[in-house]
C-alpha cells in the first residue's frame, strides 16, 4: 500500500478527516517514521516514547503498510485484548485493508479438551461447587471457536481446578493426543501460522525462546517484523522464562496424573502403587523439612545442611524407582510414556539443583509450609536473548515510556543484548510544567527510620484531604501499605481501596467510578494502570523503589557485577529504580486534559549525590518543597 506516513497522522491526514478528536502530534509522526525505516532497512530501533505520544498507532501503522509478515508482543493479555479487539479492527477500518489478523496467547489460557475429558469423569466434576461448570462445558466445547478460558472463567468457583483442565508444556501430549485435530491449542496455533498481523504477549515470545518446543514444534511462525511494546518489562519476563524450575507442585501433578493414566491401563496401577506412595511419602517429608528453611535465599547453605540433603536424596531415590516401575508400561499408552518422560526431566533437573555446577546461573530456593521451588536462574540474559536472535532475519521495534536512564539507553541494551541498535528518545507532547507539580519534602526523616511512616501519614494527609480527584498512594513494600490502611480508614473521608482485598480489575474500575477514592497499591499499581481525568489528581510515592538486597538473584547480580569490576548500585540498583520509579510517576498525567500533583516522600532524592540522576530522568515538572505550593495547585484545580 503506497502512502506515507504524514499522508495518514499529519495535520491534514487521513486520521485526522476520519477519526474524531485525533490531532497529529510530531513525536507520533516522527516515531512512525522511524520505525518505517527500519523496518526496510531489516534493523533494530528501541524507542522511548513518553506518554499520549501514541506510539500503538506508531507502530502498527508503518509495520501494516510495509506489507510484511508482523508479530507485536505486548507487555500483558489485557494489553493483547486491547490491541486484537479495539486498535487493530479501528485502524484497519481507517485504512479500509484487511491483512489476516490473529490472536494468540498461552497453552493454560485455552481448556484442554484431553484433561478435561479426563476430569470430567473423575470425583472433581462431582463437587458441588463443580457441577455446574462441568454441565455448561458439555455444550460449550461444541460451540467454542477459540476454547479460551476466558469464556467461562466467571462459573469457576474454585480457580485450582483450571489445572484439570487446561495443559503446559509438560503434560501436553502434541500430535500422540486423541483429540489433537479438534485441540483448541493447535487450531490457534495453525491461524498464527497463516497470519500477516499476529498478537501475542512477552510470556508467550519468551516461553518460545526459552524451549523451542511445546508439542507443535515451533511455536510461532516466521516473521519479518517483531515489535515489543512495554519492552521494559522484557529483562525480568525473559528472566524467567530462561530459568529452571524444580517445586513441589510439578510433583504433585505427576503423581496425580500418573494415577489418572495408570487407572486406564490394566495391571498399570498395581505395578506402580508401592513406588508411588513411597515417592508420596517422600515429597511429604522433604515438604517439612522445607518449611523450616528460610522464606527465599541462595540454594548454597541448602545444600549443605545434613537433613535436607537426606531429604532430598530420599525423594531422588524414590523417583528413580518409580521410573524404574513406570518404564515397562510406557508402551501400552501415550498417557504414561508423557508421565514417564515429565518425571525423568524431573529427576534431572533435581540432579542439576542439587549439585549447583553452572557458574553462569544462581541457585535458589523459596519455601513456604505446604510448597517449595528450587530454581536455576541466570545472572545475565543478555547472552542467550542474543542466542535466539541471531539466525532471524527480522526487524526489531523495541518501545516504552521508560527505556532510558538519564536520557540514555545504555542500561536496557547492556541488560537486553540489544546492541547495537539505532535509539529514539521522545518527549511526551503533554506539558508537563503546567499540567503537574512535583512535590518533594525534605522535613521528613529518612526512610529508614522507625518514625518515618507516621511522619509522612501526617504530612500528607491535607494532600489527601485536598485533591478533589483520587489519589494513588504507591508503596514500596506491603507491610507499608498494610500500615498505611490501617491509619487512613478512620482519617481520610472519601472511598478507600486497599491492594489485596479485592479483584484488582474490579477495584479500578470501583476508584474510577467513585471520582475521589483513594487506593493504597503496591508493585502491581505501579505500571499498567490508566486513570485518566478527573478520577486521579494525586500521585504519592512512599520511597524510592530499590529492590531489596538480601533478594537472592539481585543479591547474586549484586556480587557478579561487583566480582567483574563493575558497581552494582550505580551500574544495576539505580538504573532499575530509576525504570520503577517512572512507571510510578507515569500514572499522574494520562491525557491533556489532566492536572495534578505527583509526591514523593523519600528525602535522598534531593539528599544524595545520585538523586540528581533520579530527576534527571523524570518528566520536566515544576518542583517545590513547600506542601502549601502543592495544596494550593490543587485547590486551583475544577
Amino acid at each position: 500500500m503506497s502512502m506515507k506516513i504524514s499522508e495518514v497522522l499529519g495535520e491534514n491526514g487521513l486520521f485526522k478527516e476520519k477519526l474524531p478528536g485525533f490531532k497529529s502530534r510530531p513525536q507520533q509522526i516522527e516515531l512512525a517514521e522511524k520505525i518505517s525505516q527500519v523496518i526496510e532497512d531489516q534493523s533494530v530501533l528501541i524507542a522511548e516514547a513518553g506518554t499520549g505520544t501514541g506510539k500503538t498507532f506508531a507502530y502498527l501503522l508503518p509495520a501494516l503498510l510495509s506489507g510484511k509478515k508482523i508479530i507485536v508482543s505486548t507487555g500483558t493479555k489485557t494489553l493483547q485484548d486491547q490491541l486484537f479487539s479495539k486498535d487493530i479492527p479501528k485502524l484497519l477500518e481507517l485504512l479500509s485493508i484487511k491483512p489476516k489478523v490473529r490472536l494468540l496467547k498461552g497453552r493454560s489460557n485455552y481448556l484442554c479438551l484431553h484433561r478435561y475429558h479426563k476430569a470430567a469423569v473423575m470425583p472433581v466434576s462431582r463437587f458441588p461447587e463443580n457441577k455446574p461448570l462441568f454441565k455448561y462445558l458439555k455444550n460449550w466445547i461444541h460451540n467454542s471457536i477459540r476454547g479460551e478460558v476466558s469464556e467461562f472463567i466467571n462459573q469457576v468457583e474454585n480457580r485450582m481446578l483450571l489445572m484439570n483442565i487446561t495443559s503446559n508444556p509438560e503434560n501436553c501430549l502434541g500430535s500422540e493426543c486423541d483429540h489433537y485435530n479438534d485441540c483448541f491449542v493447535y487450531k490457534a496455533r495453525r491461524k498464527a501460522l497463516e497470519a500477516d498481523l499476529l498478537v501475542i504477549n512477552h510470556h508467550l515470545l519468551f516461553a518460545d525462546m526459552a524451549i523451542k518446543q511445546g508439542g507443535f514444534g515451533e511455536l510461532l511462525p516466521k516473521t519479518d517484523v517483531i515489535v515489543l511494546d512495554e519492552s521494559h518489562q522484557i529483562p525480568e519476563i525473559a528472566g524467567r522464562f530462561f530459568s529452571h524450575l524444580f517445586s513441589s507442585r510439578q510433583c504433585t501433578d505427576i503423581l496425580n496424573d500418573l494415577l489418572t493414566e495408570a487407572g486406564e491401563v490394566d495391571a498399570a496401577f498395581a505395578a506402580i502403587s508401592e513406588p508411588h506412595e513411597q515417592m508420596k511419602r517422600s515429597l511429604r517429608d522433604t515438604l517439612l523439612v522445607m518449611s523450616q528453611m528460610p522464606e527465599r535465599e541462595s540454594s548454597k547453605r541448602l545444600f549443605q545442611t545434613e537433613i535436607v540433603i537426606e531429604a532430598f536424596d530420599l525423594l531422588l531415590h524414590q523417583m528413580n524407582l518409580l521410573i524404574t516401575a513406570l518404564e515397562p508400561l510406557v508402551v501400552q499408552s501415550t498417557g504414561l510414556q508423557n508421565c514417564y518422560v515429565r518425571l525423568d526431566a524431573l529427576k534431572m533437573m533435581l540432579e542439576d539443583m542439587m549439585q549447583q555446577k553452572e557458574s553462569n546461573y544462581i541457585y535458589w530456593f523459596e519455601a513456604r509450609e505446604k510448597y517449595f521451588a528450587l530454581h536455576k536462574s541466570p545472572l545475565e540474559i543478555a547472552d542467550p536473548l542474543s542466542e535466539f536472535r541471531a539466525p532471524l532475519e527480522t526487524s526489531w521495534v523495541l518501545t516504552s515510556a521508560t527505556l532510558t536512564v538519564n536520557h540514555s539507553f545504555a542500561h536496557f541494551q547492556s541488560q537486553t543484548g540489544f546492541d547495537p541498535a539505532e535509539t529514539l528518545l521522545l518527549d511526551s507532547p503533554f506539558d508537563y510544567p503546567k499540567q503537574a507539580l512535583m512535590l518533594l519534602p525534605k522535613t521528613l526523616p529518612e526512610p529508614n527510620d522507625f518514625e518515618f511512616n507516621r511522619a509522612m501519614f501526617d504530612y500528607v494527609t491535607p494532600i489527601i484531604n485536598q485533591a478533589k480527584g483520587g489519589v494513588f498512594f504507591l508503596f514500596t513494600s506491603h507491610r507499608s501499605l498494610q500500615m498505611a490502611a490501617y491509619h487512613f480508614r478512620d482519617q481520610v473521608d472519601r472511598p478507600l481501596f486497599v491492594q489485596g482485598e479485592g479483584d484488582r480489575n474490579q477495584m479500578l474500575e470501583d476508584f474510577r467510578a467513585s471520582g475521589n477514592g483513594l487506593l493504597l497499591g503496591a508493585a502491581s499499581f505501579w505500571e499498567g494502570v490508566d486513570v485518566s481525568g478527573a478520577s486521579l489528581s494525586c500521585v504519592i510515592i512512599d520511597k524510592l523503589p530499590f529492590a531489596h538486597p538480601s533478594e537472592p538473584v539481585l543479591k547474586a547480580k549484586i556480587e557478579h557485577i561487583n566480582k567483574n569490576g563493575g558497581k552494582a548500585f550505580f551500574d544495576y540498583q539505580i538504573p532499575k529504580a530509576i525504570i520503577s520509579l517512572k512507571q510510578g510517576a507515569g500514572r499522574l498525567i494520562r491525557g491533556e486534559d489532566d492536572r495534578g500533583v505527583l509526591v514523593i516522600c523519600d528525602r535522598r532524592i534531593t539528599s544524595k549525590g545520585y538523586g540528581s540522576t533520579f530527576l534527571n530522568s523524570l518528566p520536566d515538572m515544576k518542583i517545590s518543597h513547600e506542601r502549601q505550593e502543592a495544596l494550593d495547585f490543587l485547590s486551583a484545580l475544577k
